[in-house]
């Protein structure tokens, strides 16, 4: 990859993009490494027990993103603002982020916390041993939300501000805690699938504290006084951010609730085993949106902030860079995927069945993932422009009208089993990233006004 890189021309957009997006990709390698790690402690105590993690976390992942009700309207109205140079609007639009990400995420926390077994049971309907282990893992993370809500707009205020390495250092101390705490209170303390939970709580309330603390220090010149008079909601403000931040949830909802039904799906057709491939597919999955990730908030953050200053060549000298780096990234990614999947599996498991149905995931979505630079780079475009409506459309037909009714008809109608799931997913990817596409070339995210 690094002689690839030397290739190309550190055009100063291209130097801007690695400065903004390294801090987020290294984020997005601890976080990917701790969920592996997490799934690996878990996968000792057995496959049920990875089983029911893997429902678990498509369960989390459902409620979790629901933060981007709040996030991406933040991000488009703070890199406008900033770009514009008035700090006034910066800081109404960072408190107010703060205070509608305590009350949503806490409103969350409660009413997930009380009703975990029925939403376990509504959402996979598994068998008693795996009900009850997915219970213990679930209702410790549920407790959690609020926080993960609040780290959700800090981590998005600072990026905003075009600091990543910030929230790169703070999350990246959470998840070595993370990774400590995980065994110890596994193994040693004996709570086995709810103390990977607990741990995960744990280190978000230490990154909570310690972000919030460097947000208050950076922005509120280190006065908690200011940051507290400064927590006010105000219905215009609001309004703004809900307006940006409603079709973003929804698109970021579209893919994980599929995929829970999805879960289901596999767990209907596969059972335990096809659960426990599809949970580890999943995390060798996330090495791949590591770089892609690191883009998208990066061409975001400097498309937000070039509309602010007027600049719309520009955003479109940022676009072209950001894609000859997407298309890197999946060339190199398709080795490990087509020549070493029975590898990247064994990491997780030694059980042949749940290793055979894991490599032909594997390979089989990969062949529709590498379009997903489309939806990655112009959702990223859109995101800047506080133009959030196109890439929840093409999320939405893709994954909602189209993926689901296709994974039914090839897993049952032709019983293909756990591969008419995977290949529904690939195909979903493809539409979703042609869909955008047409959106994109509308250009009519460049005249949005926010």
């Amino acid at each position: 990859m690094l002689q690839l890189i030397k290739k190309i021309d550190l055009t100063p957009d291209l130097k801007k993009i690695f400065y903004l997006s390294w801090p987020v990709m290294l984020g997005m390698i601890l976080q990917s490494l701790l969920g592996t790690v997490d799934m690996i402690f878990i996968s000792k105590l057995g496959t049920n027990e990875l089983a029911a993690a893997s429902l678990g976390q498509s369960a989390t992942t459902v409620v979790f993103v629901m933060s981007t009700l709040v996030s991406a309207g933040t991000i488009a109205l703070v890199t406008r603002s900033y770009g514009e140079g008035n700090m006034d609007k910066v800081k109404r639009y960072s408190s107010e982020s703060f205070l509608l990400s305590a009350i949503i995420g806490g409103i969350l926390s409660i009413i997930c916390y009380i009703y975990t077994k029925p939403i376990i049971i509504l959402m996979f309907n598994p068998e008693a041993k795996i009900l009850d282990l997915s219970y213990k893992y679930l209702s410790v993370l549920f407790i959690g939300t609020i926080f993960v809500f609040l780290n959700s707009a800090l981590r998005t205020i600072m990026q905003a501000l075009g600091d990543t390495r910030t929230p790169l250092y703070v999350f990246g101390a959470s998840n070595i805690l993370n990774m400590l705490l995980a065994p110890l209170l596994i193994f040693v303390f004996h709570l086995g699938i709810r103390g990977a939970a607990l741990a995960a709580v744990l280190s978000t309330i230490f990154s909570f504290v310690t972000i919030n603390y460097i947000l208050i220090k950076k922005l509120y010149n280190k006065s908690l006084k200011c940051f507290l008079a400064s927590m006010k909601l105000e219905f215009s403000t609001s309004f703004k951010i809900f307006k940006i931040g409603g079709w973003a949830c929804l698109q970021q909802l579209a893919r994980p609730l599929t995929g829970m039904f999805m879960v289901r799906l596999v767990y209907e057709v596969g059972g335990k085993d096809g659960s426990a491939a599809f949970g580890a597919g999943g995390q060798v999955f996330n090495y791949t949106f590591i770089f892609l990730v690191g883009l998208s908030t990066a061409i975001a953050i400097m498309v937000g902030q070039s509309l602010g200053k007027g600049d719309v060549e520009g955003c479109n000298n940022i676009i072209r860079e950001g894609i000859k780096l997407a298309v890197i990234n999946m060339a190199i990614f398709s080795i490990p995927y087509f020549f070493l999947p029975g590898s990247m599996m064994r990491l997780f498991t030694t059980d042949a069945n749940v290793t055979r149905i894991g490599v032909a995931y594997l390979r089989i979505v990969y062949l529709g993932v590498v379009f997903v630079i489309f939806p990655t780079i112009y959702g990223g475009v859109f995101q800047g422009a506080g133009d959030t409506f196109p890439p929840m459309i093409s999320s939405i037909i893709a994954n909602v009208f189209l993926k689901l009714p296709i994974a039914y008809i090839l897993a049952r109608g032709f019983h293909m089993g756990t591969n008419g799931v995977w290949i529904s997913i690939a195909l979903s990817v493809i539409i979703e990233a042609i869909i955008i596409v047409f959106f994109f070339k509308q250009n009519r995210w460049k005249e949005r006004v926010i």
